[in-house]
């Protein structure tokens, strides 16, 4: 049982007026309780889970890292609703690649539909726009919060290179702007936000704090927020009461630790802060997940990916589930400011999947036919042993070796390299990863897709062992899936893709089986076609919660039109 609370849920004052629906939360007064119902608490009162404070009971806790958690306080059914919540803010993502931020191709202010500079502007801030009257650029939720804000600025002028404009229209700064804003519109939100984490301390001096206030912080401060300062002190009138450095770093920080990615039907990814959504503890096998509701303001909705146990934390999940162990844990120790220390990274075959491991090359070079694993994964600095032999490693070779490859992987993936090259780069690896590794996971998931698409490889091209092969790929895939992702909640769409290309392939298969004379009631046909059945209606299955992607519509268009043709075939 957690202690009672202490502090008003709003403004954190003390207070003692309790919520009478759920008894675990209280106010400084029921204005207070009134704004944080609307804003916050009806997702959260007389739901089956509690928020607990790790200080409060350290038994429930797991590690000493965890602060916040929420608390099942009775069996939760899978596909259950946990909460609704809007965001506090929504815009550009706030960590783009280089490419992103050199692209010409730009997010509205208003909307966020890729638009192309120098079309269309704001005619009050002169910022691109998809078209003059975008609905969004009057939204008090969308562009109305920055744009008298980034009027202040000068723009580029007309005679600047290109690179200078693209260097003022720097939209990864966007959002912090937003955020900042805030305190204009609402500072009751404003102030609710600031009490998010940020990690402020931990922050300074790193190459993180530091690419902030090059990329970020400066640029707001010289080009919009030193002119509004100077018409302030000019009109004595106070518009941003807040607009120090400090203040901007802090806003980077909650976003680098609480920010979500929300992916857009359009392709393009934008960010939000969800004040109870952020709450969620991480875990790389996780038991609920999240989805958008793009037509409805980005609203977020949590729900339980399995059949939840009284007792058991609410977890989601901050990492890709198809990374290694050393490459979740260094994403959560340097964005996120925690180790990981849950069933799958305490386990060095990564619950029997391999997903990190490395072939063992024996003493001097003569072949083992056993892999490397780390002896202690939760141990940064860990040397590595085979799991046949005596023949260990350091943890300084196994990260250089990991930082040639994936050089390497980085380098293939701009190229858009070939299927002969993959097929090489595979055979290459292979004689140093397990078959199973994250790098070959990534590079088998991307050559299915090629195989039956690219010219000179269309499916009715490909040769009996190609089909062959293609299907026990995607088969080898589909067990590491299911493993990491047991509820088909995480990696929906890469389990609808690899289930897609197995049908296609099966189902050539039973084509050629047909036309060279079996029989429709023949066992090898009817074999095939019953999987063929089966991957498309699993497919369709994975991707129920996708459907707020534009890649899941568009799959899931492919699958009704799949699977009308299969029938036609056997029936």
């Amino acid at each position: 049982m957690s202690l009672a609370p202490s502090k008003c849920a709003l403004c954190g004052v003390e207070a003692s007026l309790k919520c009478a629906g759920c008894k675990r939360v209280v106010y400084c007064s029921p204005e207070h309780q009134k704004k944080h119902w609307k804003r916050q608490h009806k997702n959260e009162c007389a739901k089956p889970y509690e928020i607990v404070q790790h200080s409060e009971n350290a038994k429930l806790a797991r590690n000493e890292e965890v602060g916040r958690f929420f608390l099942a306080t009775e069996a939760i059914p899978k596909d259950t609703i946990l909460f609704t919540e809007s965001p506090m803010v929504i815009g550009p993502k706030w960590n783009l690649d280089e490419y992103e931020q050199r692209s010409a191709i730009v997010p509205c202010v208003g909307c966020f539909t890729d638009c192309q500079l120098g079309v269309y502007r704001c005619d009050r801030c002169n910022w691109p726009v998809c078209k003059p009257d975008c609905p969004g650029l009057v939204n008090a939720n969308l562009h109305a919060i920055e744009c008298p804000i980034l009027r202040f600025g000068g723009g580029p002028k007309p005679r600047d290179d290109p690179e200078a404009v693209l260097d003022y229209y720097r939209y990864d700064a966007m959002l912090v702007l937003k955020c900042l804003a805030l305190q204009i519109h609402n500072r009751p939100l404003f102030d609710q936000m600031m009490q998010l984490e940020s990690h402020y301390e931990a922050r300074k001096g790193s190459q993180y704090y530091r690419d902030a206030d090059d990329r970020t912080v400066q640029y707001l401060l010289k080009n919009f927020l030193a002119p509004l300062k100077k018409q302030e002190e000019i009109q004595g009138k106070t518009v941003l009461p807040v607009a120090d450095a400090k203040t901007l770093h802090k806003i980077c920080g909650i976003l680098e630790v609480n920010a979500m990615v929300i992916p857009l039907t359009n392709g393009r990814e934008i960010c939000g802060l969800y004040p109870i959504g952020c709450m969620l503890e991480h875990c790389c096998m996780p038991n609920c997940f999240y989805t958008f509701d793009c037509t409805k303001g980005m609203k977020l909705t949590f729900k339980a990916g399995r059949n939840i146990e009284k007792g058991e934390h609410l977890s989601t999940t901050y990492t890709h589930a198809l990374w290694g162990t050393q490459q979740r844990r260094d994403h959560l120790k340097t964005n996120k400011y925690f180790s990981c220390s849950c069933a799958r990274c305490a386990d060095p075959t990564e619950l029997g999947t391999y997903l990190s491991a490395l072939r063992c090359l024996g003493v001097d070079g003569g072949g083992c036919s056993g892999y490397q694993l780390p002896i202690d994964s939760l141990n940064d600095a860990s040397d590595w042993k085979c799991n046949q032999c005596p023949v260990q490693i350091e943890a300084d070779q196994v990260n250089f070796l990991l930082a040639k490859i994936g050089e390497e992987m980085d380098d293939a993936i701009e190229q858009k390299t070939s299927i002969k090259q993959k097929e090489d780069m595979i055979a290459k690896l292979l004689t140093f990863l397990h078959p199973n590794h994250y790098h070959i996971f990534a590079l088998k998931h991307s050559l299915i897709q090629m195989y039956g698409h690219l010219k000179g490889y269309q499916t009715p091209q490909l040769s009996d062992r190609d089909l062959t092969d293609k299907i026990g790929t995607c088969r080898e895939l589909m067990k590491i899936i299911d493993t990491l992702d047991p509820h088909s909640f995480r990696l929906s769409l890469y389990a609808a893709v690899v289930l897609y290309e197995q049908h296609t392939a099966l189902l050539e298969v039973t084509e050629r089986k047909l036309k060279a004379g079996a029989s429709k009631e023949d066992a090898a046909v009817r074999k095939n076609y019953n999987e063929v059945l089966h991957c498309l209606m699993r497919a369709k299955q994975v991707l129920a919660n996708e459907m707020g992607t534009q890649q899941g519509i568009r799959l899931l268009e492919e699958i009704k039109r799949a699977t009308e043709k299969a029938e036609g075939i056997i029936v």
